[in-house]
């Protein structure tokens, strides 16, 4: 099996890496930077610039998956500019994947996307699941569902559509916890706000063996 993964050098993506790496599933991946290509035969980059709409069109050589992981990080201050390019990166690159798909011969079965639970109401009573129909009114409600809307696209062309609604993610080497950490090391720590706030949290090695699970087991929804 090869898959291709965008975002496959971020924290999420190099994890997933690995567990691919482990089960012999060779990992074609896309990146912005020429110095970051390789072409070894179980891990191959390939440029593409979604902003310009370019993109090296062998990376879907022999594919049989998309693992689809790119996007501008939300932990950066949210200026009316960047709220823009939260969007852009993940609509854009999406867009641009469904074009290359549409328009050039592959036999690419399957699409495993990134989403996020930000597409859930604020709550201190209900419990979500991938069935509930309410979207939050809220920023983050309104980048999932045009992230979700861009990835079910591809239903059109005969790919099997999965988004993975992710919380969040715990590990040492990135992303919430090393934050959330640094009070406790100076003696500060303590609840965060209210401390009624509700933390859906999944450990990094846990949410990469999701996504291998859901690509193993052509998991779909």
């Amino acid at each position: 099996m090869r898959v291709l993964i965008t975002g496959a050098t971020g924290l999420i993506g190099t994890e997933i890496v690995k567990l691919c790496h482990n089960k012999n599933i060779a990992v074609n991946y896309l990146t912005t930077s020429p110095s970051k290509l390789t072409k070894d035969e179980n891990y191959k980059g390939f440029l593409w610039n979604p902003s310009k709409n370019e993109i090296d069109t062998d990376c879907i050589k022999d594919v049989d998956a998309i693992i689809n992981l790119v996007g501008a990080t939300i932990s950066k201050r949210w200026t009316d500019t960047y709220k823009k390019e939260i969007i852009l990166s993940r609509t854009q690159s999406t867009q641009l994947l469904f074009n290359t798909l549409q328009n050039n011969p592959h036999h690419i079965k399957q699409i495993i996307s990134a989403s996020a639970i930000g597409v859930y109401p604020d709550s201190l009573t209900n419990y979500y699941t991938e069935d509930e129909t309410s979207i939050s009114s809220s920023f983050l409600g309104q980048v999932v569902e045009k992230w979700e809307h861009a990835v079910d696209a591809f239903k059109e062309i005969g790919v099997e559509v999965t988004k993975v609604r992710i919380g969040l993610v715990l590990s040492k080497k990135g992303g919430a916890l090393p934050q959330m950490a640094k009070p406790f090391k100076f003696g500060l720590g303590a609840a965060l706000g209210t401390g009624k706030q509700w933390q859906s949290w999944i450990h990094i090695k846990d949410l990469a063996s999701l996504f291998l699970h859901v690509l193993e087991e052509e998991l779909t929804g």
